[in-house]
């Protein structure tokens, strides 16, 4: 199951006893795994109301996509792929869409995956699961976005338009890969870790055209995240709000739930938990373990993985993650299949 990700040939000495070290500390790992099947019988979604579905709706337009080669491989290319957001109801702060594209040389057309990153940044994790899974045959989008946190330089509603926005530019993206040739548009998923997971939850709940999920390390409400985590990425400005403010928690959260409509908690009664499967850190401090198993009841007990890691130290159990990620989407879209 663990898979090393750099050929041990490659390595330095120093580097690859590093490496060993850490694989072998994730197969100790492994033993304290539990794994949690759906609940059955399973309580299906309900119907996802005009309303709510009309708020992730965006005109109709096709993108004159720009489409940028970055590297080959034997088993998958690599672009960059941009183009203009079409948005309706509000003022994108991030005007255009911007996606890594990791394309399968596998002949015929592929079933493809929507990667949601965590926070920000560069990516490197992100990236190498996507090539992971590009080797294993899968199309995959690396969705790119900007750091969603409390700014002390916007007010709390700034939030919900930068979740709403995160939702329409995925459904954007699912546009571009069901009318890529090399795409089988009737298997096509999302994967995503963190905040891309909660993403992911949100996404199952309003694009259809997504069969399965999986979401590692997600929690909910966005609320009960950013005011209780104690992650320094989100308490620092957190507490600079708040002073700048003079605001107190309690009215901080008391705005954040009058604001964020985009949720997962809110939405997961329209997610059908035999598509999805969760990985939740039991020692999580950032999302939070309590937000997690809040987040997984709501949508009632999908299949989970506990993991006896936190949030960060979960990343030694990648290899894991990725490996029963790609069984989970394989199964499932390969079920779905008409």
């Amino acid at each position: 199951m663990v898979s090393c990700q750099l050929s041990a040939i490659s390595c330095q000495p120093k580097q690859f006893l590093l490496l060993l070290i850490a694989e072998s500390c994730v197969l100790i790992a492994l033993s304290g795994c539990a794994y949690a099947p759906v609940r059955t019988p399973i309580q299906g979604p309900v119907p996802l109301p005009a309303e709510v579905a009309a708020y992730y709706d965006y005109p109709d337009h096709t993108p004159e996509a720009t489409v940028e080669p970055v590297r080959g491989r034997a088993t998958y290319h690599e672009f960059f792929v941009r183009f203009p957001l079409s948005a309706s109801g509000f003022e994108p702060t991030e005007p255009e869409v911007e996606f890594e594209w990791f394309e399968s040389t596998a002949p015929g057309r592929r079933a493809a995956i929507l990667f949601n990153p965590i926070l920000g940044g560069d990516y490197p994790l992100e990236r190498s699961i996507c090539r992971f899974l590009a080797r294993n045959g899968f199309h995959v989008a690396l969705v790119h976005r900007n750091t969603l946190k409390i700014s002390p330089e916007h007010t709390l509603d700034r939030i919900e338009l930068l979740l709403r926005q995160g939702i329409v530019r995925i459904r954007q993206i699912v546009d571009w890969m069901a009318a890529h040739e090399r795409v089988d548009p009737d298997r096509m998923g999302s994967f995503g870790i963190s905040m891309g997971a909660i993403a992911s939850v949100i996404t199952a709940a309003v694009e259809p055209r997504l069969k399965v999920h999986v979401a590692a390390l997600a929690g909910g409400s966005i609320s009960d995240i950013l005011t209780g985590s104690n992650d320094r990425l989100l308490a620092t400005p957190r507490k600079k709000y708040l002073d700048r403010n003079e605001m107190s928690l309690d009215t901080m959260d008391a705005l954040l739930r009058q604001y964020v409509r985009t949720d997962p908690i809110a939405l997961a009664p329209y997610v059908d938990p035999d598509d999805l499967l969760m990985f939740i850190a039991l020692f999580d401090r950032t999302i939070g373990r309590a937000n997690s198993l809040r987040l997984r009841s709501a949508l009632h007990h999908p299949r989970t993985v506990f993991l006896p890691s936190g949030h960060y130290t979960a990343y030694f159990f990648l290899p894991y993650i990725q490996y029963e990620g790609l069984r989970f989407l394989k199964r499932r879209l390969q079920a779905k299949a008409p």
